[in-house]
């Protein structure tokens, strides 16, 4: 399986189980997340300055990362803000569009971005306004901490 759009009930029902666990009020400027514990803020600035090289090294390091911690046939959520969300599968090939982009990034370079295990039990919440990626869940936690991506440093 590759991208999968969801529905727009999907989508909707979706977003209404992120902003009751993450705590997230869309849309007010000073809203913050507050995801379950535990959980690491990374500062991502350096990556608004920087040409894109460590985007592939982002990309190798959360897909190693989202493998570690699914079966080889669960599927994930990929969040997009406001637009439409996506299921894919970890394991399965991540076709990229004519840009070399996947329809949803994992870098907040515009819009919030937010990768989620299937039952909510970890996730990735990209933030572009402050220029954060926060991290949850103890599972996922280890398996970064241990192959942190180049671009991460704690907020």
């Amino acid at each position: 399986m590759s991208w999968t759009v969801l529905s727009s009930r999907e989508n909707d029902e979706v977003w209404t189980k992120v902003n009751r666990i993450v705590k997230w009020k869309p849309g007010l400027q000073c809203s913050r997340m507050k995801p379950p514990r535990p959980y690491i803020v990374y500062d991502v600035s350096a990556g608004f300055k920087e040409d894109g090289r460590f985007l592939t090294d982002l990309e190798e390091k959360m897909i190693g990362a989202f493998k570690a911690c699914t079966g080889p046939l669960e599927t994930m959520y990929a969040l997009d803000w406001q637009h439409e969300g996506y299921m894919f599968h970890p394991h399965g090939p991540l076709p990229k569009d004519e840009y070399g982009d996947w329809p949803i990034p994992l870098f907040p370079n515009g819009d919030y971005y937010f990768f989620f295990q299937r039952d909510f039990e970890w996730g990735v919440l990209g933030d572009p306004w402050r220029k954060t990626m926060t991290l949850y869940g103890e599972e996922f936690l280890y398996h970064i901490e241990h192959h942190p991506p180049i671009i991460f440093r704690k907020a």
